[in-house]
């Protein structure tokens, strides 16, 4: 069905079409009639306050998807960033009607940025994975500085394991975590486990055995997990 615009001379007298689809939504239009539009199938309002109250014109009919968004929680409450949403004026001027992305980088400033294609959205996706990996390697810069600071200030120099929680254990450097506890790397056949990689003896003399063809990244995730077995083990899951 076709939208449909009607006026009458002084007032709005609500009548539905006799037949509508499922989303045909009718507008009381202010100066009198009404206009009949089809919802599109991702618009996210309900469109209650223009029914209530009208609209000045068909002009300022807006649909608008669910926001997708990055949110932390600052003092208290909620903000968001990286918001975007898809938005369309159906009756906007010609040119300026179909769908595009209204993308916030940051919501309190209120300021956005319209993507009118796909290919302007793409490359708003190209910076943020950009920003993501930089992200990644902040974090591991971040882990080796947290192990510089620890080593500097570790009050036990003869069992600096002592001063780490589970946290440390699950975010500072692998290697700085051998060298902490104390471990001895051995690459054997058999590592006397039905497991890769086993974690033997106590910090100070600990050994690892794992065989010899298991890549480093998963040498490395198989250590902190048996590391922190190690740790639940002797302290309990709950201490930090």
């Amino acid at each position: 069905m076709q939208d449909t615009v009607a006026v009458t001379p002084e007032t709005f007298t609500a009548q539905e079409p006799a037949s509508v689809p499922d989303r045909m939504v009718t507008y009381p239009l202010r100066a009198g009639g009404f206009l009949a539009h089809a919802c599109p199938a991702w618009c996210a309002v309900d469109h209650s306050d223009e029914i209530e109250v009208g609209l000045t014109s068909p002009e300022d009919l807006q649909h608008m998807g669910d926001a997708i968004n990055l949110g932390f929680n600052v003092d208290g409450g909620r903000d968001t960033i990286l918001e975007a949403r898809l938005v369309q004026w159906p009756f906007a001027p010609q040119g300026e009607a179909a769908p595009y992305i209204d993308f916030v980088p940051e919501a309190s400033s209120g300021e956005g940025m319209t993507c009118h294609s796909r290919l302007e959205l793409d490359d708003q996706i190209r910076r943020v994975r950009a920003h993501l990996n930089d992200l990644v390697r902040l974090g591991d810069r971040l882990a080796e500085a947290q192990a510089v600071d620890h080593a500097a200030h570790s009050q036990r120099a003869d069992a600096p394991w002592l001063s780490l929680g589970r946290t440390d254990l699950q975010s500072l450097p692998v290697a700085y975590l051998l060298k902490v506890f104390g471990v001895t790397v051995v690459e054997v056949e058999d590592t006397g486990r039905k497991a890769l990689l086993a974690l033997y003896g106590e910090p100070g003399a600990m050994e690892i055995r794992v065989y010899p063809d298991v890549p480093q990244q998963l040498r490395e995730d198989e250590t902190r997990r048996a590391l922190l077995a190690w740790y639940d083990a002797k302290f309990g899951a709950s201490r930090v």
